[in-house]
């Protein structure tokens, strides 16, 4: 049996490779037990985007639907896809900076949705928030191949192995309370 892999953990990863193992831990749990203020803010916004429906019927989108694509052995759920237009959108509450882990989850969905037939000429990044669009350029076949191997170095990761907490991270991680590899308290404790 192929063991897939949620797209989330591509950015999650990138922050810290041990929230990876902790979110499988809680993963039954009541989320508002561990995660912080700014999170919930966020999923209730980003909820909104996923349930609002389109201000025009002539519009169509795909919103909140799963991908997946077997030759990277990932799934998960991508936020909009204007189908008349081929424009895949990833929103995050606030973006200030765009992340590598952001890129990666976004060219994830982006390579999914190729290979399940779509057509996606353009990629975006929505700031809810601000309401900021950030345009991305289509990955090639070297995104896909550092991708690939973001991938892979996640599904070998050692979650055993000797792991150095980076305390600015820890400090806003929402897992910070419950990890037994750091005392710090996320700074919305």
């Amino acid at each position: 049996m192929e063991t897939y892999m949620p797209i989330s953990f591509l950015n999650d990863f990138i922050f810290c490779p041990y929230s990876l193992y902790l979110h499988q831990v809680f993963d039954d749990s009541n989320e508002e037990v561990f995660s912080a203020a700014p999170q919930q803010v966020g999923k209730r916004h980003h909820a909104t985007i996923d349930n609002t429906p389109p201000k025009s019927r002539k519009l169509k989108l795909l919103k909140g639907i799963y991908v997946i694509s077997h030759r990277l052995g990932i799934y998960g759920k991508i936020d909009t896809l204007h189908l008349d237009e081929g424009r895949l959108v990833e929103s995050k509450y606030a973006i200030t900076t765009l992340y590598q882990g952001y890129y990666y989850q976004l060219w994830a969905q982006y390579f999914a949705l190729v290979e399940m037939g779509y057509v996606v000429k353009q990629l975006a990044f929505f700031s809810i928030r601000d309401r900021t669009t950030h345009p991305v350029a289509l990955p090639g076949e070297v995104e896909f191949a550092e991708l690939q191997q973001h991938i892979r170095l996640i599904a070998h990761y050692d979650f055993e192995q000797n792991f150095t907490p980076n305390p600015a991270k820890c400090a806003h991680c929402i897992y910070a309370a419950l990890c037994d590899k750091t005392n710090t308290d996320h700074v919305y404790a």
